[in-house]
């Protein structure tokens, strides 16, 4: 039951610019509170039984607080052993009267403070600090909050390490050659200010330099690169050079000589230092998993080249998680043991740097855990699995589950746009959503941006450059991030890329952005400063995947008053960010191992196109007839979707009670019967004089049929889990009016052409790698469809092939009083231009009968419509009836049962 509450204090409680001195303290099932004193650098492990749970055991990081301590004591005694130049320095950067745009935050100075102690602090300072290594140079990793100024640090090191070099030549602890990589042109672009030749750069902006080191700082030599920068060199056409593997001098002529020229001792600076480390020889990937061990080797293997040829002065790792990924042969979600620098989420947040995530922690729906914090939890039971075949048409089952928390969150999106207009504010705030595959991508782009589904502010226009909603085309996005200038990416990567990478920014092409949908997250070093809302749904693996999410909506949109706390309100991202009191040991856990199942483009000749199928219907002609005994009534309640959630974050009790209101106040009655008539006689031939009727049969359902619990408003019909449940109950109750009884296919409303280009997914299953499918694996679940795959690659007659896995290729049928989904197990393509649905069974069950008989109404329904060419159904009990069911299929038999 949701009460009434108050905001307990402010959840900002330290100054920004110098060390924090209280924390908030947190147990379970108690009210948190303030305590003085720093909170101690720890981290929360991995546990129980799933991926994503953690343990409220917070693992102190003995290094990260002993190098603080003595960092501290080396502040307040005035930088002992501090060469002329850094005292010159650290006096302008941390002057207290120094203004405030200019002044680094606390966060900032520690970090940089750190790197400084640990290279010029006097050796007895430095006693007992030991810093495990694991490659041949020295690597130090700074760990700050999204948000918190990682790019100014950088700045401040590359000047501290150049203009020491430069007035003590001989000094082997500095460097003017410095290396900086990055995962991506996006953050490229954004470090590009850390070459001091560039026009613009940080040390002009930040006033870093002062007048007597001018001169000296033109003697930096910088390069940013991407980190494919450092694969080897290949042949387009042939890989490997055909003049042998090249030799790390030949390597370091190729990347380094040409911006930093012959200069040994590099100073390396890698940013989201997270991809940087070497996985275990032990490890085995597949997937994602590898394709993040390959990034990862490629950029330690380059470094350690570049050692090798030019050695390294040291490696600095800057990263919002420096942690362990899965699959890397470590405990996954533990820290990198060379962390010697740490200002978390939490202390960020305590210190006003950055938003504060707002998470749902109760509503009136009842359940013990509120439906918004864990979307996915109720939107992957509405999702087809080979085990579990539920009612109804799968996009529309996900929008059903989708547009409740969809649309109260874009109602506390359209009060801050409303705020933002009214105070004259130019840039619109934005929205963030992430889906779980590129099919629900597709569709919810077209319910926001194309059918003005949610609210007509979020609606694109015509086809204005200025786009409300982008849906981010992952593949394409990825491909351009990955080009290290630029300059050969197509022209579509380009235009999605520099959307992407300028929302929220005045006179660029992403300025009037207003939600993005995505299926990966955004881009790393993606600094957009006016995203408000998060709305997550899809898998979160893990909580260093779900920070990684919020933290795309950390940065503040105004550092004028730090004192006063921005929010980003974040829905379906199962967020745990606070450390709770010491519990029990905990032991991390190892996710099971993932493939990447997805399309190739290079096999668009094999795409398969099919009928995305919700029902098939009896033509009624002219006369709509109901059987309104078949219709059941309707409840509108909470239980089924929340109509208000409370959302907290740190330092409060309750922060906000958000509900579905804005829903409520947009409604338009005659709208909704427009929208659900339009349903029921979706796929009818005859719709003008049906139209009408069907508007008096939902008025009639309406007003005799649906019932509105206490507090529920008319308004919660504009819900599409309700909007769908009217039109699908009537349209099952029509009944033909002639003897005749012509079947009709009823298609997708939103994507009603399904294709096998959409499939990108991954699985823990087995697979079987494909040559004649568009597809690159084939999922198998069983024996059986390991060997039809095999039968199909061998079968000269199959054109191209597909496993039905995440296409939606369904087939509704009645089996006991209950309607269930059938998806068969294959779509095959033949020579002869047909098509086949086939089903491979181990054994006969009672059910089987009425899926057959579906697929017979589903043949010949879309048969009859003809636009998706001849299709056939047949069910093989056995690999060595595949032959069998191809020929009959070509023969012209639609369905049957082969053995």
């Amino acid at each position: 039951m949701i009460e009434n509450q108050v905001v307990d204090a402010s959840p900002i409680i330290n100054d920004p610019y110098h060390e924090p001195t209280r924390h908030w303290h947190f147990e379970p099932g108690r009210l948190p509170e303030i305590r003085e004193g720093r909170r101690a650098s720890g981290y929360l492990p991995a546990g129980g039984n799933t991926q994503l749970s953690i343990t409220d055991e917070l693992v102190q990081l003995d290094l990260v607080n002993d190098i603080r301590d003595r960092v501290r004591r080396w502040r307040q005694d005035d930088y002992p052993g501090a060469t002329s130049v850094t005292r010159d320095l650290l006096d302008r950067w941390f002057d207290e009267q120094r203004e405030a745009g200019l002044r680094p935050f606390f966060a900032q100075r520690e970090a940089l403070e750190t790197l400084v102690f640990l290279t010029e602090a006097p050796p007895d300072r430095r006693v007992g600090v030991q810093i495990p290594q694991t490659e041949a140079y020295v690597r130090w990793a700074v760990k700050m909050a999204t948000g918190s100024g990682k790019t100014l640090v950088m700045a401040m090191t590359i000047a501290w390490s150049v203009l020491n070099k430069a007035a003590s030549p001989q000094d082997p602890r500095f460097s003017e050659a410095v290396l900086v990589i990055c995962p991506n042109l996006t953050v490229k672009e954004r470090l590009a200010g850390l070459d001091p030749h560039a026009a613009q750069n940080e040390y002009q902006a930040f006033d870093l330099i002062p007048p007597q080191f001018q001169r000296l700082l033109g003697q930096a030599r910088v390069l940013v690169v991407n980190w494919h920068a450092l694969a080897p060199e290949t042949d387009p056409k042939h890989g490997v050079v055909r003049r042998g593997p090249e030799s790390d001098a030949a390597f370091c002529r190729r990347v380094i000589e040409p911006s930093l020229g012959p200069k040994r001792r590099i100073l390396v600076i890698n940013d989201e230092a997270h991809h940087a480390y070497r996985h275990r020889p032990s490890a085995r990937q597949r997937g994602e998993e590898a394709e993040e061990a390959e990034r990862a080797t490629v950029w330690i293997d380059g470094l350690a080249r570049v050692h090798r040829d030019r050695e390294l002065l040291r490696c600095l790792d800057f990263s919002a998680t420096p942690m362990y990924g899965t699959g890397a042969g470590y405990p996954p979600w533990t820290p990198f043991p060379w962390v010697v620098s740490d200002f978390a989420l939490v202390d960020a947040i305590e210190s006003g740097l950055v938003k504060i995530p707002r998470i749902p922690t109760d509503d009136n729906a009842g359940a013990s855990v509120p439906k918004y914090f864990n979307i996915w939890e109720h939107v992957k039971a509405s999702l087809p699995r080979v085990t579990d075949k539920r009612v109804g048409n799968p996009l529309f089952d996900y929008l059903m589950q989708v547009d409740g928390p969809l649309k109260q969150l874009a109602g506390e999106w359209l009060a801050t746009f409303t705020r933002w207009h009214d105070a004259n504010r130019p840039i619109p705030p934005a929205m963030i959503i992430i889906c779980s595959d590129t099919r629900m991508a597709e569709a919810l782009e077209t319910y926001i941006g194309q059918k003005s589904g949610v609210y007509p502010e979020l609606r694109n226009i015509g086809n204005s450059e200025q786009l409300r909603t982008v849906r981010i085309d992952s593949r394409l996005l990825k491909s351009a991030e990955a080009r290290d200038d630029g300059r050969n990416a197509t022209e579509a990567e380009q235009r999605l890329r520099r959307i992407v990478a300028t929302v929220g920014k005045g006179g660029e092409p992403g300025a009037g952005v207003r939600c993005l949908v995505s299926v990966a997250m955004l881009s790393e070093g993606w600094d957009a400063r006016n995203v408000t809302q998060i709305l997550g749904l899809r898998a979160f693996s893990s909580q260093l995947l779900c920070e990684q999410v919020v933290g795309r909506g950390l940065r503040r949109s105004s550092y004028d008053d730090l004192t006063t706390p921005e929010y980003v309100d974040v829905y379906g991202v199962p967020f745990q960010l606070l450390p709770f009191a010491k519990a029990g040991p905990s032991r991390p856990i190892q996710p099971p191992r993932t493939t990447s199942v997805v399309a190739l483009r290079h096999r668009r000749d094999l795409e398969i196109v099919f009928p995305r199928v919700v029902a098939i219907v009896y033509e009624v002609r002219t006369i709509l007839n109901v059987d309104w005994d078949d219709v059941p009534p309707m409840n509108v309640a909470p239980q089924h979707d929340p109509t208000r959630t409370r959302v907290a974050g740190i330092g409060t009790n309750v922060l906000a009670t958000q509900t579905h209101q804005p829903m409520w106040v947009n409604y338009r009655r005659q709208r909704l019967l427009f929208d659900i008539a339009a349903r029921v006689i979706r796929g009818q031939v005859h719709l003008a004089p049906l139209f009408p009727q069907a508007i008096a049969l939902v008025e009639q359902y309406l007003q005799t049929r649906v019932r509105f619990a206490p507090g529920v408003q008319e308004g919660e019909l504009d819900n599409e889990l309700y909007r769908n449940q009217i039109a699908t109950r009537l349209q099952d109750a029509l009944r033909p009016t002639e003897d005749d009884e012509k079947l009709l296919p009823v298609l997708d409303e939103y994507q009603p052409t399904g294709s096998t280009k959409t499939v990108a997914f991954s699985t823990t299953k087995p697979v079987e790698p494909t040559i004649k499918s568009h597809v690159n694996f084939a999922v198998c679940d069983s024996g059986l469809e390991h060997g039809i795959v095999r039968e199909l690659e061998d079968d000269d007659r199959v054109e191209a092939y597909v496993k039905n896995d995440h296409l939606f290729c369904e087939i509704l049928y009645r089996y006991g009083g209950r309607t269930l989904r059938y998806v068969p197990d294959f779509l095959i393509r033949l020579s002869g231009g047909g098509y086949l649905l086939l089903e491979g069974k181990g054994r006969a069950l009672l059910k089987d009968e009425a899926k057959e008989s579906a697929a017979r109404r589903w043949v010949a329904a879309v048969n009859a419509d003809g636009r998706w060419g001849v299709w056939h159904h047949a069910v093989v009990y056995h690999r060595s009836e595949v032959p069998s069911a191809v020929t009959q299929a070509l023969t012209g038999r639609s369905s049957m049962t082969v053995g």
